[in-house]
């Protein structure tokens, strides 16, 4: 098979299995007495400062494999409060116990003002009946660094250079995107405008290695959300 047939048949292969899922709505279950399910948390932003209000949150279970069919279910769903502060209920099914995945979603923010507002996502781990499960989650506000990188052309074949741009999470918080890699060669531009985190520290590190010697440099900086910083590293120091 020539690989476009090849890529075709995966895409189509994807396509209709997502396509044969099945949407189920079960939020009587947030009416459960016993044995019930509780999540309980906030949603903030500025390193887990500044309460999200009046946010979406959705609760699904779903069963369905890679490349396969299933149910798509919908448990609980409620809104933060002005505090960011929220509270689920819900009562897992018997099929629930053994199969499937339950994850916690909250509507998409505003991608002017937030990072990649499409990590609206929050992992639900080893989550079974009559339990308390707290989440609090930290979704950073969005900066701009104009980035100057010097010397690229001094960079030879067996050279590599990188920098990593990491978002600790706030303590006991998870957080919606822990940071970004990208290497950088010779035909790289100079200049470059990346979105990173707001309000928040940065751990920078930037990784070298010239003439086989490998070096790693650490550094902690901070932008305020919604402006643009400017930002030099040069290959060579």
């Amino acid at each position: 098979m020539k690989t476009g047939k090849f890529i075709s048949a995966i895409l189509i292969g994807l396509f209709l299995s997502i396509s044969c899922s099945k949407e189920e709505n079960d939020l009587d279950s947030q009416n459960c007495v016993t044995n019930c399910t509780e999540i309980v948390g906030k949603i903030m932003t500025d390193n887990g400062t500044t309460p999200i209000s009046n946010l979406k949150l959705t609760v699904q279970w779903d069963n369905i494999p890679y490349l396969g069919s299933g149910t798509i279910r919908t448990k609980a769903t409620t809104k933060t409060d002005s505090d960011g502060n929220f509270y689920l209920k819900f009562f897992i099914n018997d099929d629930e116990l053994d199969q499937g995945v339950f994850r916690l979603f909250y509507e998409p923010l505003d991608n002017k003002k937030y990072l990649r507002t499409d990590l609206n996502g929050i992992s639900l781990f080893q989550i079974t009946r009559d339990m308390t499960l707290t989440k609090n989650h930290n979704v950073p506000k969005k900066a701009f660094l104009n980035l100057s990188l010097l010397n690229l052309n001094q960079i030879q074949s067996n050279d590599s250079f990188m920098t990593e741009f990491s978002y600790p999470d706030p303590s006991e918080f998870s957080q919606s995107i822990g940071g970004e890699v990208i290497g950088w060669n010779s035909e790289s531009d100079q200049n470059n405008l990346i979105e990173i985190a707001g309000n928040q520290p940065i751990n920078l590190k930037i990784y070298r290695t010239i003439n086989g010697v490998s070096t790693t440099e650490i550094e902690t900086i901070y932008f305020d959300a919604g402006t643009t910083s400017n930002y030099t590293i040069d290959f060579n120091n």
